[in-house]
């Protein structure tokens, strides 16, 4: 299982439900949890089965922008440095 926290726009009052159930639709995703006051969606999934850009497209199709350079491993880089630290990841 691999945990991911996703930094999402647009999300008012009943987006956070919206949000959660684009989310659950990805193969894999076997728990999410939407913060509204940190504009945030942590998802656990089986990486195994789907990916972080499967989980962001999911949410970019329900019509929320996500930041691709935000989301992160819980307690970790997001992989879009490759895991090499290119320095946009905030732990």
């Amino acid at each position: 299982m691999q945990t991911e926290i996703l930094k999402v726009t647009g999300m008012a009052e009943g987006g956070a439900d919206k949000a959660s159930s684009a989310l659950r639709l990805v193969n894999g995703v076997t728990s999410v949890a939407i913060s509204l006051a940190e504009h945030t969606a942590t998802v656990q999934f089986d990486e195994q089965l789907s990916s972080i850009q499967e989980l962001q497209a999911s949410l970019v199709n329900a019509g929320f922008s996500v930041d691709p350079h935000a989301d992160k491993k819980a307690g970790g880089c997001c992989g879009g440095c490759g895991g090499g630290g290119g320095g946009h990841c905030r732990s």
